[in-house]
This record gives C-alpha cells, structure tokens and sequence, in this order.
C-alpha cells in the first residue's frame, strides 16, 4: 500500500510537471510568435506586467523570454525527475529537489511571497512522503 501511495505522488508529480512543461512552451512559443492565441497573449501580457512591475526589486533580472525558458525547464526537470521517482532512481528525487530549489528561487528573486507558495510547500511535503513512501533503491 506504501509503494502505491508512493506511485500515486509521482504520477501527479509527473502530470505536474507535463502542464508546467506545456505552459512554459506555449507561452514561450507565443513569445517568439511561433504562435499565435489570443489566450496565450493576455497571459504573456499579464507576466509580462508582473515581471516589469517587479523590475527594480528583482535579484537576476528576467526578461519574458527568460521567465518563459525558466519556466519550461522548471516543467522539463519535474518531469523528469518524477520519472526518475517512478523508476526508483535517486537522480530522480535530485532533480525533484533541484525544481523544488529553482522554484523556491523564484520567490527570492521577485522577493515577493504570493499564494502560489502553498503549492511550492506541498510539493516540498509531498516530497518528502515519496521519499518516506517509495525510496530509491540503494545499488547492489
């Protein structure tokens, strides 16, 4: 029952990390108007005014390319690292700890705290039970 409570966190890890990987390739798609949705326009517009707005305070500046890029590679590296998780290996859970570390970054950088820190809490909690749940398996 353990292992599969254990399966079912990286699924959704998993999934998780497939939207944020869709998200962050569209939106950067729509940015190098690969593209061209009107969805995807009002919510690079809204980025695009939270990342100016928030210029000045910012620790390493993004430009909407870069938040983008960002973004996506967060997606790419949950992603990989749930599969990882879903495998038993341990690289998987360094790079679930690196997404979780590069999303906490965000954070610091726009030095802002917002609701979207719930998520990043309990995916540091839903981490730590896959860890508990279904460990990496120690080579032989």
């Amino acid at each position: 029952m353990k292992n599969k409570i254990g399966l079912l966190i990286a699924i959704l890890l998993l999934g998780y990390g497939l939207v944020r990987m869709g998200v962050g390739g569209a939106l950067l798609a729509q940015t190098f108007e690969i593209v061209n949705y009107s969805e995807l326009t009002e919510a690079t517009l809204e980025v695009k005014q939270f990342v100016d707005t928030r210029a000045s305070e910012q620790i390493i500046p993004f430009t909407l390319t870069g938040y983008f890029t960002y973004i996506l590679v967060m997606g790419i590296l949950l992603a990989i690292g749930a599969v990882g998780t879903i495998a038993r290996k341990r690289w998987g859970f360094i790079l679930l700890w690196i997404y979780l570390s590069m999303h906490g970054a965000l954070f610091i950088n726009f030095q802002e705290i917002n609701p979207k820190i719930i998520v990043l809490a309990l995916q540091v909690i839903l981490l730590f039970l896959l860890t508990y749940l279904r460990p990496p398996k120690l080579l032989n």
